[in-house]
C-alpha cells in the first residue's frame, strides 16, 4: 500500500460519505470531489502557462465528476502564493474563471494566503444525482467488456519529451507535448447517461493502476487482450515493451475506464462518441475470478506513477 492510499484509509474505513472518485453527499444528492496541484510538483512555471496550470487543475476535478456519473454545477478554489508571483496567482485565477464560466459552474467561495510556492486546490460539487445513476468501480459484472477512450499514453511520453530530453520524431514531440502540458478536455457526462455502463472509473494514475483497483474492488477478474489500438501511431512507432509501458503507465490522461454488458455498444454509439472527437476502445473482458490478467504483455519493468514521485521511471 502506498503512502497516498495509507490516508485515505485513515479517513475511509467505516465512512459513508467517502466513495471512489467521488464522495456522495446522500442528504443533498450530490457528488463531491476535491484535488490539490502544487507548483514544482504537478507544474513548473518554466513550462506550464498559466492557462495550462488553470486548465490542469479544473480538469482533474472534472473527469472525476463525469467518471463518476455526474454533472459539475459548483465550485470552491483555494490559492496560496508568494507575493513575488501575485501576477501569476491573479492569472490563473482569471483563467479558472473563464473555464468555469465556460462550462456552467459556479464558483461560489474559496480561500487565499500565503506560501513559498504556489499551492492551487479546487473543490467540485455536482448537480443532483440519484444514487442509482452513481457509477462505482467496484460493480463490474461478469463478461462485461472493458473500454477506455482512444489515444492515451502521450501524457507520459511528453513529460519523458521535456523533463527526460527523450527524442521523438517532431509530430509524435509536438503531440505528446501538448497533451502532458494540457491535456485533451472531454465533455461526456451526456453520452454516458445513454449508456449501460456498470463500472467506471478516472484513468489520473495509471491504465495498469486503473484497472487493478476496479478488478480488486468488483471482485472480478480483469483479462485484458488487446491493447494495440489504445494509441496506432504510438504502437507504430515505439516496440512492445516501449509501447505497453506508455499505455499502461501514463498518468494524468483524465479519461474513464468502464466496463459495459457485452455487444452493448453498437456502431450508433461509437458515432455518437466520435462526434465528440471520442474513439472507443474495447480492451478486455471480465470474468469470474480475482485480479489482473493481460494476455501477450510482458509486465516486468512497466513503469507507472506515483505522486509521491517527482517524475516517471525512464521508458
Amino acid at each position: 500500500m502506498n503512502i497516498e492510499n495509507k490516508i485515505i484509509k485513515t479517513f475511509s474505513s467505516e465512512n459513508k460519505y467517502i466513495g471512489d472518485d467521488c464522495a456522495y453527499i446522500s442528504e443533498t444528492k450530490q457528488l463531491i470531489t476535491t484535488d490539490i496541484i502544487v507548483e514544482n510538483t504537478h507544474f513548473d512555471l518554466k513550462n506550464f502557462s498559466e492557462t495550462q496550470i488553470a486548465h490542469r487543475l479544473f480538469l482533474s476535478n472534472y473527469s472525476d465528476i463525469q467518471s463518476s456519473g455526474g454533472e459539475p454545477q459548483y465550485a470552491l478554489f483555494n490559492i496560496s502564493f508568494p507575493k513575488n508571483k501575485t501576477k501569476i496567482a491573479l492569472s490563473i485565477s482569471r483563467h479558472l474563471k473563464r473555464l468555469a464560466k465556460n462550462n456552467n459552474i459556479d464558483i461560489i467561495g474559496g480561500d487565499t494566503t500565503k506560501s513559498k510556492n504556489i499551492y492551487l486546490s479546487l473543490t467540485l460539487i455536482s448537480k443532483k444525482i440519484p444514487k442509482s445513476k452513481i457509477l462505482l468501480r467496484s460493480k463490474a459484472k461478469i463478461n462485461d467488456e472493458i473500454y477506455i477512450f482512444k489515444n492515451i499514453g502521450f501524457s507520459k511520453l511528453g513529460f519523458l519529451s521535456i523533463f527526460n530530453k527523450f527524442k521523438l520524431p517532431s509530430i509524435l514531440r509536438k503531440k505528446s507535448r501538448k497533451q502532458f502540458l494540457q491535456p485533451k478536455f472531454y465533455k461526456y457526462f451526456n453520452l454516458f447517461n445513454k449508456l449501460s455502463i456498470n463500472s467506471a472509473m478516472d484513468v489520473s494514475d495509471s491504465l495498469h493502476s486503473t484497472l487493478k483497483e476496479m478488478a480488486y474492488e468488483s471482485k472480478k477478474k480483469f483479462i485484458i487482450d488487446d491493447l494495440s489500438l489504445v494509441n496506432p501511431s504510438l504502437f507504430k512507432y515505439f516496440n512492445n515493451k516501449k509501447y505497453f509501458d506508455l499505455i499502461l503507465g501514463t498518468a494524468e490522461e483524465y479519461v474513464p475506464v468502464f466496463t459495459v454488458p457485452k455487444n452493448s455498444i453498437n456502431k450508433k454509439m461509437i458515432s455518437l462518441f466520435k462526434k465528440k472527437g471520442i474513439g472507443l476502445i474495447r480492451i478486455g473482458n471480465v470474468s469470474k475470478g480475482k485480479g489482473l490478467t493481460f494476455l501477450n504483455v510482458d509486465l516486468k519493468n512497466i513503469n507507472t506513477y506515483d505522486h509521491f514521485n517527482e517524475n516517471y521511471l525512464k521508458l
